[in-house]
């Protein structure tokens, strides 16, 4: 008697109803997982692109991203902090010390053209705006500089933009003058 009824339950777990229920068990677990991967990995590019990179450490390979980014060659510039942001017009933040304003603006800024600059007569501030052409870029950028006379050189913040609407006339100044 013991002998037929492990031989009925054997037949119930070989059953195809118990079968077709671990398969549909199977298959939902499946769904289950490549359901949360793919709103996990939408999660994962969302906060990529939404949440703006911050850096206050700077390395070889972060001064050449803000190099390329923003055309102008940081050899003399002791960067403090940069901050890209994803909104829809404003682009970076750039917070860096240089001895010498004019040097860097004059010499180290390529890219595009120094549309105004203004200066104190004491020398104690200064600002410049600056276009800067990217091919990159479906949009040109516009760059205001502001510095600050500190102590030992100069405190600058750096505030870059798209400049959607006129990025024609800027270009045709540029290129027509030249």
């Amino acid at each position: 008697m013991m002998d037929n009824v492990s031989m009925n339950e054997d037949m119930d777990a070989n059953s195809p109803e118990k079968k077709k229920k671990k398969k549909e068990l199977r298959t939902a677990l499946i769904v289950v997982f490549v359901t949360l991967s793919c709103i996990f990995l939408l999660l994962f590019f969302m906060y990529k692109t939404f949440v703006p990179i911050s850096w206050s450490r700077f390395n070889d390979k972060r001064i050449e991203y803000i190099e390329d980014k923003l055309k102008l060659d940081l050899d003399n510039v002791e960067p403090m902090s940069y901050r890209h942001i994803t909104a829809q017009d404003h682009i970076a933040d750039f917070d860096f010390k240089v001895d010498d304003y004019k040097s860097l603006m004059e010499n180290d800024f390529h890219g595009g053209a120094i549309i105004s600059h203004f200066e104190e007569d004491d020398k104690s501030a200064a600002k410049y705006v600056c276009w800067v052409e990217d091919m990159s870029d479906v949009y040109s950028k516009c760059f205001n500089v502001t510095f600050t006379k500190v102590d030992d050189g100069y405190k600058a913040k750096l505030y870059c933009y798209r400049n959607v609407g006129t990025m024609s006339k800027y270009y045709t100044e540029t290129t027509t003058s030249q």
